[in-house]
């Protein structure tokens, strides 16, 4: 259960091009800018260039203090920090960026990803805490780096009056590595800062794999809509990782012409990289038009794992002119929080 409780928010889809629930968004009713959003958006994105950034740390409460406590040479500290990682077991820091090109609906965009994950699986017997237990202790650090590249070719057209499908193309080349530290090897502590650990550069060989995604929109009345989306939809095996078909769907109300709420959710569980465990996600979000030129996005995300889940929320500010977007998005409730910035010329 520790295990599974880490990975969840490992798993979560990088929120390229601050369009993601994780800043306020959408993957359902996306801005039509992120490659791994619904591509049945992409006719609702204005043609132009985008490019984004993103970098930051997620973790659950007190992780990375708990890891480096862990190393404490007092025999009390160390063992209440080991404690402490069995509530708080993950930390993971994610740097994005990419240049995404629309056009008459269609889109081409590259991007690039470095994602460093540390799962902790702490021994919390007694026998192993405490003076002299905790030097036989044989709690574990599982350290993985996955870092990606993305051809993504994809876009959408009108189906029939009121409804858009798209489909979207990943060609990917992924690299990942993996180091397993032991709490009593090299010696009574993990011998390793957070921090370090988080900087973990090691990568296997390149590996090319390929992903189809497709989407659906659709107005059921004036002012409500229904998404779909399938990614992955021919399933591979990435290493370890199964990566299968996850499905999700959403609805969207307008609430008068300066607000509008998005519900949506997965409708099944699937893996997803770096680590091996199913995950599923459920989130909100609320959009705000302060005026023609400004948009507030407010939204949260919960992501579950068996009963183990995870809540995270996020605003993203919008600044749009006739030639230039401008975009920040910002996640909430983080040491060294996630930051994302999309600028945008048409």
């Amino acid at each position: 259960m520790v295990l599974t409780a880490a990975c969840a928010p490992l798993l979560a889809q990088t929120p390229l091009f601050t369009d993601g629930t994780v800043f306020g968004g959408s993957k359902v009713f996306s801005e039509g800018l992120n490659p791994l959003g619904n591509p049945a958006r992409t006719p609702k994105a204005t043609d132009g260039y985008y490019f984004t950034y993103l970098d930051g740390d997620q973790e659950a409460k007190d992780a990375e203090s708990s890891i480096d406590n862990s190393s404490s040479t007092d025999p009390s500290t160390a063992s209440s920090a080991l404690v402490k990682l069995g509530n708080s077991p993950w930390a993971l820091r994610t740097r994005a960026y990419g240049l995404v090109a629309i056009k008459q609906g269609t889109s081409l965009a590259l991007t690039h990803e470095e994602l460093t994950g540390i799962l902790a699986t702490p021994d919390l017997t007694p026998a192993d805490l405490g003076n002299p237990g905790v030097a036989n202790n044989t709690s574990l650090l599982d350290v993985r780096r996955a870092n990606v590249t993305r051809l993504n070719v994809g876009g959408g057209s009108q189906a029939q009056q009121g409804m858009t499908l798209g489909g979207n193309m990943r060609i990917e080349r992924w690299s990942m590595g993996e180091q397993r530290l032991s709490y009593n090897n090299p010696g009574p502590n993990f011998g390793s800062t957070s921090s370090t650990l988080l900087g973990f550069s090691g990568s296997s060989p390149d590996t090319y794999t390929y992903g189809i995604d497709l989407g659906m929109a659709m107005e059921l009345a004036q002012g409500v809509r229904l998404g779909l989306t399938a990614d992955q939809i021919n399933a591979k095996r990435l290493w370890d990782v199964d990566l299968k078909p996850q499905a999700r769907a959403g609805l969207q109300i307008d609430l008068g012409q300066w607000a509008m709420v998005t519900v949506e959710s997965d409708l099944n569980s699937a893996e997803r990289m770096p680590f091996p465990v199913k995950q599923q996600a459920t989130a909100g979000s609320i959009r705000f038009s302060l005026n023609p030129s400004v948009v507030l996005l407010v939204g949260a995300e919960q992501r579950k794992i068996d009963d183990a889940s995870v809540t995270r929320g996020g605003a993203t500010l919008q600044i749009r002119t006739q030639s230039l977007l401008l975009s920040l998005g910002f996640q909430a409730g983080q040491d060294r929080p996630m930051k994302s910035a999309t600028v945008g010329f048409f």
